[in-house]
This record gives structure tokens, sequence and C-alpha cells, in this order.
């Protein structure tokens, strides 16, 4: 078995397992008989020493033979049987053949009858169209466009080519057959409906409007496919506006005549100088057709499973290409007069706010703006915007009312000037021209601007701060600090509206992809949560600028008012009468001047400023004149009883009421004064302690001693020297 193994192994190395190689057994027969003629003869050099290895090698020897013989009979075999086989393959290729060949001819014969069924229906369209027969016409367009769309994905390039040529070919004859029908019976229908037509509107016969529908859904029909539309585009601009239906494309054919007629040429009503009326004249025909066309045409469209056609924004759409046009054609001849191209511009925005905000124009839909936004007709456009908005607010700050108050009830507590109103609609104006652009960086690019504006205006007013020298209360800066507050105010609730919260969400990606440019990091790494608004820092200026007035005006009437307070300050507080000693107290006829040019100063601050302002003038004049009569009154004087008595009078009799006419709880803003009255009053035994007790006593437990007789706010080192200044206590 092992020699059996070897001899098939050896077989297998020869011949693999490809069967055609049987046919070299014969040259391996000879190879092995050679193999075998040379162990014959080294067997017959040694058969004298080893006769039985040689017998039993012998015998091996020819049953090795016997076996090939036998292999080489099978191999035969094998092969007669492979040679039949390829004999019935090759019969079977020539059978192949024949049926690839009848294939071949089935796909001819059906390329064929696919002709003729296009030829067909050229034919019964021919018949129809000779005898009138538009309902069936119609069908059998619409069966040749349903065959076009099929063959969309055909290799089959000629016959796609030929069954387009002949779809365009019924097309453009059925087209001019049914437009013309079309137009004869917009002339009867009198439309367009404008100037003597328009009584027309609702005059129409019912019969000629059964015709109008049909022909109407006919066209519909008659609308190539989309890959086969082919739109005329005079523009790079007009690549924005789709292809209108048929129908509504045969609407707008007498109203573009009349546009080119009117606003082309020489015609009077061509002038530069007169862009208005060209654009009213395509907001007055959408106005006086849109609601019949969406009345006539959009049923028609439904019923034949056209909804997605809204034939309202279509005949507008058409429209506004008209507008489009013609300000495109305008544009680069009044670029470079000023005052044209600043009206033009206008007159473009105003058009765009009207189809946008009254007429409802979808906002995916072109108009104007797509021409303005060009780069040579931006950049054109934002610097004039800059020159003129300059010019403007020069002219609001050197106006001569400039800094009067506007009327009305709603704005009369915050004091509003016409310069801080007219300066606030000069950015609404600015803002209404560039809401509408499509393009964020567009828009951030006018925020810009306005921003650049804002900062102008706060320098502006602080170069006519320098130049008035007279006093606060009487000069420009009252006037001045109720503009920075009523413009800083508006800037905050703009801020939080939709449109400044889409830019300052545009202005920080911007930001982001910048700052990840330049440090070469990831983009959606950089971009944080969006905070705040894009007014905040120009806000933040104008607040620091009012603060700054504000203090300025406290201090300026801290300073008149105590010019008035030296014989208050130095009256002899140590020697005055007390309550029982009196009928009755009035205030102390030393601080008369004083309180009288402090109610005098409250009252022209509370007439001059915003009602915020005031307040804020108020709480930091009492901080003022709180330290002022504790510093220089309190602290310098020494005080009997009745001194003591006669100061808590003056401040809670007068002082405190004078405050209290404008703000809440007056006494909470002259902590200093009030508790050192509350010192100065204390029983005397109740003083001695006290003093005892704050000398005496730690830290922690001197807050809440001074608490139980109501100083809260005074510290310990303070409290002993208002006590010192009794005259009842030694020290």
């Amino acid at each position: 078995m092992d020699i059996k193994q070897k001899v098939i192994q050896k077989f297998n190395a020869q011949f693999g397992s490809n069967l055609k190689n049987l046919e070299e057994i014969y040259n391996f027969h000879q190879h092995l008989q050679v193999e075998k003629d040379e162990i014959e003869k080294s067997l017959s050099l040694t058969s004298t020493t080893t006769p039985s290895k040689v017998k039993a090698f012998v015998e091996n020897i020819e049953h090795i033979n016997n076996e090939i013989e036998q292999l080489r009979d099978t191999a035969a075999d094998l092969e007669k049987k492979f040679e039949e086989t390829f004999s019935e393959n090759e019969k079977n290729l020539q059978l192949q053949e024949i049926i690839d060949k009848i294939g071949q001819l089935d796909k001819s014969l059906s390329y064929a009858y696919f002709i003729k069924h296009i030829e067909d229906i050229s034919n019964e369209m021919e018949m129809c169209l000779s005898s009138g027969n538009d309902e069936s016409m119609i069908i059998l367009y619409t069966n040749l466009t349903d065959i076009t769309c099929q063959l969309q994905t055909s290799v089959c390039h000629h016959l796609v080519n030929y069954v387009h040529e002949t779809l365009h070919f019924w097309h453009n004859l059925l087209k001019e057959n049914l437009s013309k029908e079309y137009n004869e019976l917009l002339k009867t229908l009198k439309w367009p409906f404008s100037g003597s037509n328009a009584a027309a509107i609702n005059a129409s016969l019912p019969e000629s409007m059964i015709r109008f529908k049909i022909l109407t859904e006919y066209l519909f029909h008659l609308q190539l496919p989309e890959d086969m539309a082919k739109p005329v585009v005079t523009s790079v601009l007009l690549t924005d506006f789709a292809p209108v239906s048929l129908p509504i494309a045969l609407l707008v054919r007498p109203l573009r005549q009349r546009f080119i007629y009117h606003f082309t040429g020489a015609k009077l009503t061509n002038r530069q100088d007169k862009p208005e009326w060209f654009f009213t004249q395509i907001l007055t025909w959408i106005k006086d057709h849109i609601q019949w066309v969406q009345k006539n045409i959009q049923p028609v469209a439904d019923s034949i499973n056209l909804k997605h056609l809204d034939t309202k924004v279509e005949f507008m759409r058409a429209l506004v290409q008209l507008a489009v046009e013609k300000l495109h054609s305008e544009l680069p001849i009044v670029q470079y007069d000023d005052i044209l191209f600043a009206h033009l511009i206008d007159e473009a925005l105003g058009f765009e706010r009207e189809l946008r905000e009254t007429l409802l124009y979808p906002q995916s839909q072109p108009a104007t703006v797509f021409v303005l936004t060009q780069a040579h007709i931006f950049v054109k456009w934002i610097n004039m915007e800059k020159k003129y908005a300059t010019e403007k607010m020069d002219a609001i700050l050197s106006s001569n009312t400039a800094w009067e108050r506007l009327a009305g009830l709603d704005i009369d507590d915050m004091k509003v000037t016409e310069c801080a109103d007219a300066f606030l609609t000069l950015l609404t104006t600015i803002s209404d021209r560039y809401k509408h652009l499509p393009q964020p960086g567009h828009r951030l690019q006018f925020l810009e601007l306005q921003l650049e504006l804002i900062d102008d205006w706060r320098v502006r007013l602080l170069q006519l701060l320098h130049e008035n020298h007279d006093d606060p209360l009487t000069s420009l800066m009252p006037h001045i600090l109720n503009s920075l507050h009523y413009v800083a105010t508006v800037l905050e609730e703009w801020g939080v509206t939709v449109h400044f919260l889409q830019l300052q969400f545009f202005k920080k990606q911007f930001e982001a992809v910048e700052n990840a440019t330049d440090r070469g990091n990831d983009v959606t790494e950089s971009i944080g949560e969006v905070e705040g608004t894009v007014f905040d820092e120009a806000v933040a200026l104008l607040q620091r600028l009012e603060k700054e007035l504000i203090n300025e005006i406290s201090d300026a009437v801290a300073l008149d008012v105590k010019a008035k307070s030296r014989a208050y300050r130095t009256d002899k507080w140590f020697a005055m009468q007390s309550s029982k000693e009196v009928a009755s107290l009035s205030i102390t006829p030393s601080g008369c001047p004083m309180f009288q040019e402090l109610a005098a100063r409250l009252h022209n601050m509370h007439n001059a400023l915003a009602s915020p302002l005031f307040i804020q003038a108020c709480k930091t004049l009492a901080a003022h004149f709180d330290q002022f009569l504790f510093e220089e009154v309190v602290l310098v004087n020494h005080f009997n009883n009745g001194g003591a008595e006669q100061l808590q009078y003056d401040i809670l009799r007068n002082l405190f009421p004078l405050f209290g006419l404008y703000i809440d709880k007056p006494e909470s803003h002259f902590p200093l004064i009030k508790e050192a009255c509350i010192l100065l009053n204390v029983l005397i035994g109740s003083a001695m302690l006290l003093q005892e007790a704050l000398k005496n006593n730690n830290e922690n437990t001197l807050s809440e001693i001074l608490a139980d007789i109501g100083v809260h706010k005074m510290s310990p080192e303070l409290a002993l020297k208002v006590i010192a200044m009794r005259t009842d206590i030694c020290v």
C-alpha cells in the first residue's frame, strides 16, 4: 500500500488536477522505462551479493509496471470520454450563438416596434390635430411624455434622442396652436385687468371661463420634463429664478410686453431718476391680478395632481423677474451718480419690503436684494450707507432743535430728545434696509456699520460736553445724559430680538472659524455657547459715560449745597435749647439756605433728567450728602441734648422728606447720619453703658450691642467717635 500511495502521489504530481495533461502519459511511460532500465543495470551489478533483495525489487517493479499499464488504459478511456464531452460542448456553444442571435434579433424587433409605437403616437396626434380633437391630442402627448421619462436611464442614446426630438416637435407645435387660442381667449376676458379693463375682473362670460380653464389644463399637461426644459437665461442673476408653468408664462407675456414698452428705450416713463415708477407698476400688477390667478388657475393645477405648484407664487416670481432684469440693467448706469444710486437702492429695498411683508412673497424666492449683493454693487452700497448716515448724524447733532424733548405720555418719563430719537430712527432705517439680505456675511457688514455709527455718536457727544463748561444742570449735559440713557435702553431691547440674536450667533460663528483657522484647531471645538448680544460692548461704553455724567451732576449739586452749609456746619450745636425749653422744634435757621438749595437742586434735577437717571442721581447725591453731614457736622461739633434733638429733627423732618418726594425709603440712603442721630439722642445712661461696652467687649459682640439700639451700618470705631461728641459724656 505504501508503494501504491507513492505511485499515486507521483502520478498526481506529474499530471495534477488538469485531465487534459493525460496526453503526456506516453512521455511519462518512456521516462519510467528509462529509469527501469537503469535500475535493472544497477541490479545486474549487485546480483551476486544481494540476490534476494534484487528479486524482490524486480517483482515490485513488475507490479508497478502492471499498475502503470492499467492506469494508462484508464487514462485512455477518460480521454475518449473527454473528447465526447467536448464535442457535445461545441454543439452547445453553437446553440448558444443561435440563441444570442435570436435575442439580438428580438431586441431589434422590440426597438423597431418601439419606434413604430412612437410613430403611431405621432400619426394619431397628427390626425387629432387635423380634426381639432385637443383632448385626445393632449392625452397622446402625455403618453409620449411618460415614455420620455421612462427612457431617461436607457443606454440607447439614439433612441432617446429620437424620442426627445419627437417630443420637442409636438411640444412646439401644440404650444404654438394652444397659445394662439389661449391669447385670443385672454383678450376676450380682457386680460390684463388694468386701466380701462379693471372692471372686467368680475365680468367674465361663463362660456369663456370654461374654455379658459380647459385650455389651462391642457397647457399644464404640455409642460416638458424638467431635465428637458432649457430656460433662456440672459443673466447669471436670473439662474435663481425657476421656470414658471406654461399658463403662467402666457398670462405674464402681455404684462412683460407692456413693461418693455414703457420702461425701455426713449419712453418718457423710462427715467433713471424715477425707478419707483417701474417698481410700483410691478406691485400694482401683482395686487390687481393675484387673487384672480389664485381663484381660477390654482384649482385647475390641483385638479390634475399638480398641488405642488403654487401658481400665485409663480405669477409673482415671473413679474419680480421683470423688476430684477430692469434693476440689473439700471445699476451699471447710475452707480457713478450717488444721488441716483442711493434713490435706486431705496426703491429696490422698498419694493423688496412690500413684496415680503405685504404681499407675503416667500423668503425662499429670489427678489431685488440678489442684485444688490453683487460684490461691486454691495461695496458701493455699504460705502454710500456710511457716507449718508454720517451726513445725517451731522445734521441731527447740528439741528437747532436737537436737544428739545419729544412730546408724548409714553416717553415723558424718559425725557427723550429729538437727537436720540432721530439717531435711533437712522439705525432702524439701516436695519430695515438690510434685514432681508439672505447672506449672514452681508448682514454682519451692515451691523458693523451700525456699531461704528453708535461709537461715533458717543464720541461726538463727548466732544459737545467738552465744549460746554456751564453749570451741569443748565447746560447740555442733562439732555446728552437723557439721550445716552434712552439709546442704551433701546439698544438693550433690540439686542434680544430675533434679528439681532441671529446676527450674534453668526458673528460668534465667524469669529470661531477665524480663531480656529489661525490656530489650526477644529472649528467645532471653537464654537461654544453663544451668550450676550451684538450691542453689549456699545451699551457698556454708553453706560460708562452715563455713569460718569451722573456722578458729575451729583458732585456739582452736592458742591452747590455744601457751599450753602457753612453756617449750618459751624452752628452752636453744643448750646441749643432742648424740646422741653421751646414750644415746638423747627428747622435750624442756619440750615435753611442749605436745605432750600438742596430742594431747588432736586427739583431741577427731577425736571432735567429721565426718571431712571434721576433716581440714580438722587442715590448718588444722598450718599455724598450722608458722608458730608457725618464728617463735616457730626464729627467736628459737640452736641448737647438740644443740639442732638435739633440735628435729628433736621434730618428726620426735613432731609428725609425732601428726598422722600422722589425716592422710596430715603432713610436707607443716609445710614451714617441716621445712626449718628440715634447715638447722639440715646439716653445718657444707655450712652455711657454703650461707650463702656464698645471699649471693652470683643469684636464678635460689638455688632450685636449696636444692633440692639438700631445701629447696623456704622463701625464700632465710628460709633465711639460719635458718642464722644456728646457734651453730657466725659471722655
